[in-house]
């Protein structure tokens, strides 16, 4: 397994497979990637990248977006990483998971997570410009039965959040079993108007919490907080906004849908993949795997300590 120069394991890998997305929502950063990208990875080339993670002990994948439910191929996608990695996981909006998670779970898709800004309609349509609340709850109902479990709802906190909107989406995890990830706004690609504007402390949900937790605990990935509640519902805290323990248990690396691999979200160094897969094919797990090596060295925590 490698290790950057602070330690760190590399345990995981994030891919972005595509830059579009069918929602406009106020706060995204797309990965803090390009808007568009001139050519994309294909199954076949993610097959010799999923090889390479296993090569190098990387344990876990998790697919994102862009909407990573708007490639055609996304099924193939999840099948050429599950059977190369312990664990494929996604991230999705949601909207076309009813659809989708029968084929996704045959594939070899573990879990998803799927981000819900709101469960008032209202809040839902003015942050993704999209009126689709209620298939995006029935596509958390049609994960949950097809066993993409354990679900995480992720929420991006924003100044409209009420303690109302907290349990309206403590009630809605209890109901799927599924865990519930409350997500400081982050201050990547959408500039600092968009972060002014709508940016608010986790502090007071935070005080709740500790208040109705029967156990808390962290989890290893960044040290996030997770509280469990009376009713089993785990509520994880992800607040990395100048968090220097946030960064200090990062293991992962990043992969661009055009083959760039970035070793942290908010650094802009990359290493492009895309040069191996142009070389003769016996050589091409190889190129992928140095690539790999090179990006490592690359990781640093952006947080640090003084």
């Amino acid at each position: 397994m490698l290790r950057d120069r602070f330690g760190r394991p590399l345990k995981s890998l994030r891919v972005s497979v595509t830059s579009r997305c069918n929602f406009r929502c106020v706060y995204c950063h797309n990965e803090g990637m390009p808007r568009s990208c001139s050519e994309l990875l294909s199954p076949h080339h993610y097959e010799v990248v999923g090889r390479a993670c296993k090569a190098l002990g990387i344990e876990r994948v998790k697919l994102t977006g862009g909407e990573p439910l708007v490639r055609e191929d996304v099924v193939d996608i999840v099948r050429v990483f599950s059977e190369n990695v312990k664990e494929v996981s996604m991230t999705t909006n949601g909207f076309y998971l009813a659809e989708l998670s029968g084929k996704l779970a045959e594939a070899g898709l573990r879990r998803v997570c799927v981000s819900l800004p709101s469960t008032r309609r209202d809040v839902f349509r003015s942050v993704t410009g999209v009126d689709a609340l209620e298939k995006v709850l029935n596509g958390i109902k049609e994960a949950y039965l097809y066993g993409l479990t354990p679900i995480t709802i992720n929420t991006v906190v924003l100044k409209s959040f009420t303690i109302e909107d907290l349990e309206r989406l403590l009630e809605l995890a209890s109901r799927y079993e599924a865990r519930l990830r409350l997500i400081e706004l982050e201050p990547v690609g959408s500039g600092i108007d968009v972060f002014s504007r709508y940016h608010r402390s986790l502090n007071d949900i935070v005080e709740r919490l500790e208040a109705r937790a029967r156990r808390v605990y962290t989890r290893q990935l960044h040290a996030r907080p997770v509280y469990v509640l009376e009713n089993g519902v785990e509520v994880e805290i992800v607040a990395w906004f100048g968090n220097p323990r946030f960064c200090m248990f990062c293991d992962r690396v990043r992969l661009s849908p055009d083959g760039k691999l970035l070793p942290c979200i908010a650094l802009r160094s990359s290493i492009d993949l895309f040069n191996c897969f142009k070389s003769n094919e016996g050589r091409v797990l190889d190129c992928v795997i140095a690539k790999f090596v090179e990006v490592n060295e690359l990781r640093e925590p952006y947080y640090k300590y003084e």
